[in-house]
């Protein structure tokens, strides 16, 4: 398998295998899409949105083109993975995120995310400035089992070292359920540093979890 798997950078090719990872990783093993759920979207709509807004290639957040590599194996699209350095321009990733979904977002779809934010209020994870954030890890079912998922994040750490020298600290975000997710995070040498969790059982309703932990790694 070493000598079949390539690491590469994402292009425009990869775009729905990107949106994959987005969802996939989002969903976290249940039937409830955040996003879908916050704004009232179909997973259609859902798409077309994320194929627009990859299409821009906007850096700062999560749904970026550029910042994605793609782990391949044999040719085929195995694993997707993102990273970004946090607020680098000093605008939060997340104003971003929603900043550019509101470009494409009917007015209706906004409304209905003003009702569900007494809901959600308290779940927000507070990335920290300049700490390298990792985010949509996905691996396709075909290929796990492989090590895909740490050879991806570790291209990710290389990469960015060579970009950023003075890099210190990556961060990444995971929901407390996701046993095996966080076992590898934990092998890569990941702590966890903080869970964000909302008594409220109706937020089960709209995400798939909640309960978040935030895990740190030094890149010293």
């Amino acid at each position: 398998m070493k000598d079949l798997l390539k690491i590469e950078q994402a292009t425009i090719d990869d775009i729905d295998f990107i949106i994959e990872a987005i969802i996939e990783a989002d969903r976290c093993n249940t039937d409830r899409i955040s996003y879908c759920n916050i704004f009232n979207l179909s997973l259609v709509e859902f798409e077309d949105i994320l194929r627009n807004i990859l299409m821009e290639d906007i850096t700062g957040f999560e749904f970026c083109l550029s910042i994605f590599l793609i782990a391949k194996v044999d040719g085929r699209n195995a694993g997707a993975c993102s990273s970004w350095i946090e607020a680098i321009d000093n605008l939060p990733s997340y104003l971003m995120k929603y900043g550019v979904l509101a470009q494409y977002l009917k007015d209706v779809n906004i409304e209905h995310s003003k009702k569900i934010a007494p809901l959600i209020k308290g779940f927000h994870i507070e990335r920290e400035k300049l700490a390298l954030q990792i985010e949509s890890v996905y691996v396709h079912q075909n290929f796990r089992g492989l090590g895909i998922s740490s050879k991806i994040i570790q291209e990710h750490f290389k990469q960015k070292k060579i970009q950023y020298p003075n890099l210190e600290k990556s961060q990444l975000i995971v929901t407390s359920e996701n046993d095996s997710a966080i076992y590898v995070y934990k092998k890569l040498g990941f702590t966890s540093i903080k869970k964000y969790q909302v008594e409220n059982d109706k937020i089960l309703s709209i995400l798939p979890s909640n309960c978040l932990v935030l895990m740190e790694k030094s890149l010293k």
